[in-house]
């Protein structure tokens, strides 16, 4: 709900160019302004990272790089992935409103951006970009997409770039696992909030709209007796390894599409993607019959890792399940087995033509980088037996898988 020039309040999705909303700069002198821009997405929407934002009695659900106005002497902006509970936003009064929690996760719903009075960037000030958004100030569209100008970034909170994102490893350390859950909605929340979670309905919502699914609802279980990508060790000593954002669009994006390209050659596999997991591994199995491959979050966020690369892990993790003998007691290939098969048979099926060269140089590229290795196409010596191959015997084996040139000793 925005306040609108006429003092009273409509949902955002109704505004059209042309309106007038209430507007003001950081001084909180409110007048009606024109909309310039009206823009969002339809109902049916999946928005990936919202933040929801529970204070007084209500909630506010935004996009991550949505920006709230600070209480305290110097008014500040924020976006919304740093909100902590010790952050007090700010009322149109100028009042602070203490955040009882903040969350980030899926939001079923469409989401829309107004700006007012100027699509110009603005010049050093934030007058007429503010807007009374659900009780509290937001800065409008304009703002939100200039915000990494040297003019606007001066509103933002000292050190803002460097704060731990909502969800991320850092931020659940300090602030806990509550941004990952579903909120709680203790007596006196108003019940008519556009916001469903965790057995939380509004009573006037009869459509799956407005539901809000908390990042720990990704979260998979891994079976006692998985293949893994990493063993153990190496995936703890992974942990620590530069990771792009919780809330980065383009892992996420990357991983969603090789999903369904993969499913589309081999549909008898149950795919998932544990988002939320800050773990650097990925997982095959067999349950009740039916063959599982999850990926991790704490994966497919490490740097060293792009669309190719994250293609190797996947293909070795389905190679588990097709890449024949030798094999675990399970019945699933060995490691080594599952490295050459997955890029010598997997990839060769789904990657078609000139983009099978393209994509195996990315990704053993990648690899190399990952396990901290030369990529080099000699292999070492050792036999690994059913067990994970060292890093140079993993790279070698996928030059081996392109070359066609028979599986390493090393990989067992």
């Amino acid at each position: 709900m925005v306040q609108d020039g006429d003092g009273g309040f409509k949902g955002i999705e109704t505004y059209i160019e042309g309106d007038t909303v209430l507007a003001a700069g950081t001084a909180l002198d409110w007048a009606p302004q024109t909309v310039v821009f009206s823009g969002g997405t339809t109902g049916a929407s999946r928005q990936k990272y919202t933040v929801l934002v529970l204070y007084g009695d209500t909630a506010i659900a935004v996009t991550s790089d949505h920006l709230f106005l600070l209480a305290g002497e110097q008014q500040t902006l924020k976006r919304a992935d740093r909100l902590t509970a010790e952050d007090s936003l700010v009322a149109p009064s100028g009042h602070p409103v203490p955040i009882r929690s903040v969350h980030i996760g899926d939001y079923l719903a469409g989401f829309h951006h107004i700006a007012a009075a100027s699509k110009e960037p603005p010049q050093g000030t934030l007058e007429n970009h503010l807007l009374n958004t659900n009780g509290v100030v937001s800065a409008d569209y304009v703002v939100q997409i200039m915000a990494r100008r040297s003019d606007i970034a001066g509103f933002n909170v000292k050190d803002h770039d460097d704060m731990p994102v909502v969800g991320s490893v850092e931020y659940v350390e300090v602030h806990g696992r509550g941004c990952l859950t579903a909120p709680s909605f203790e007596a006196g929340f108003d019940d008519k909030s556009p916001i469903r979670a965790a057995g939380f309905n509004a009573p006037d919502l009869i459509t799956p709209e407005y539901t809000f699914v908390p990042a720990e609802a990704t979260v998979v279980h891994i079976p006692d007796g998985a293949c893994s990508f990493l063993s153990p060790e190496e995936a703890e000593a992974k942990r620590r390894s530069p990771k792009r954002p919780f809330n980065d669009p383009m892992s996420r994006e990357w991983t969603e599409a090789l999903i369904q390209q993969h499913q589309a050659f081999y549909p008898d596999v149950v795919y998932s993607l544990d988002w939320a997991s800050d773990e650097v591994n990925a997982f095959a199995w067999v349950d009740n019959n039916v063959r599982h491959v999850s990926l991790k979050g704490g994966l497919v966020r490490d740097q060293d890792l792009e669309l190719e690369g994250i293609s190797v892990v996947l293909a070795h993790e389905l190679a588990h399940h097709y890449g024949g003998v030798p094999t675990f007691p399970s019945g699933l290939s060995c490691e080594g087995q599952a490295d050459y098969r997955g890029v010598r048979n997997i990839m060769r099926k789904v990657w078609f033509g000139d983009s099978y060269i393209d994509t195996t140089d990315a990704g053993i590229s990648q690899m190399a980088n990952f396990f901290g290795v030369p990529d080099d196409p000699n292999p070492p010596s050792g036999n690994a037996g059913c067990g994970h191959p060292q890093g140079r015997c993993r790279v070698a084996t996928y030059h081996a898988a392109v070359s066609l040139s028979g599986k390493p000793a090393c990989a067992g």
